[in-house]
């Protein structure tokens, strides 16, 4: 891992235990002395905290916490939720409710008017105790014929790369706002009226195959997607 994600993992840590809840962040040469890196890597630690939302610089003050109650999820990134969680040391925990044999929903726009049979894997997702995401994963059986169960401690990346030996090259995502459904009130403990936003994805093979579409569905109170863009 670069210095500078080392840096930035450790701060946004500290941020989100509300070490510096309101206050400046350490300086360019605190984080130089401290982890014993050049200036322009801590710089760029720096940088991607105030790309990614978690703070602000102040011309002659410093960089200051932006206080916040959203978690950031990186959607142009191929990245597992246990991978994000781990990364940036969030405490989580995985609830699955379903495995059972499905068709993958119209709503994923297959590019395909025959039936796409697979197995969808239902899950809730929590963060500091929180139902935060329902994930419906659709796993296709022209790829993976069967997939009995998945322990606590697998992901499904884990499941596919690292067990099965499968390749991931990319993925496709759209996002969405849409209306509560009965399940999102029941997994989430949310109210009567309100909306969720959904993302959902279509995750190739590095052979051109598609290897799953997934529907994630996030609690719009704890949703926050903070993208880099570059005009030139």
């Amino acid at each position: 891992m670069n210095k500078y994600q080392i840096i930035h993992d450790d701060l946004v840590k500290d941020i989100l235990a509300g070490k510096y809840h309101e206050k400046m962040l350490p300086s360019d040469y605190a984080l130089m002395n401290r982890y014993h890196v050049a200036r322009e890597t801590a710089r760029k630690a720096i940088a991607m905290l105030v790309d990614e939302g978690y703070a602000m610089r102040i011309k002659g003050k410093g960089t200051f916490v932006i206080q916040h109650n959203r978690y950031s999820f990186p959607i142009s990134h191929v990245e597992s939720y246990r991978e994000l969680a781990n990364r940036l040391h969030l405490k989580e925990h995985t609830q699955l409710v379903a495995i059972q044999d499905a068709e993958v929903p119209a709503t994923f726009d297959s590019k395909t008017e025959t039936v796409v049979l697979a197995t969808e894997i239902t899950r809730v997702r929590y963060l500091d105790d929180e139902p935060i995401i329902i994930d419906r994963d659709y796993v296709l059986k022209a790829v993976i014929p069967e997939i009995l169960a998945l322990p606590k401690s697998l992901s499904l990346f884990e499941l596919f790369e690292q067990q099965l030996g499968l390749t991931i090259s990319h993925a496709t995502k759209t996002i969405t706002i849409e209306a509560l459904s009965i399940q999102d009130k029941q997994l989430m403990k949310l109210p009567e009226a309100g909306v969720v936003v959904v993302v959902r994805s279509e995750t190739f093979l590095s052979d051109g195959r598609t290897l799953s579409y997934t529907e994630s569905r996030h609690r719009a109170d704890k949703f926050k997607s903070v993208e880099f863009a570059r005009r030139h």
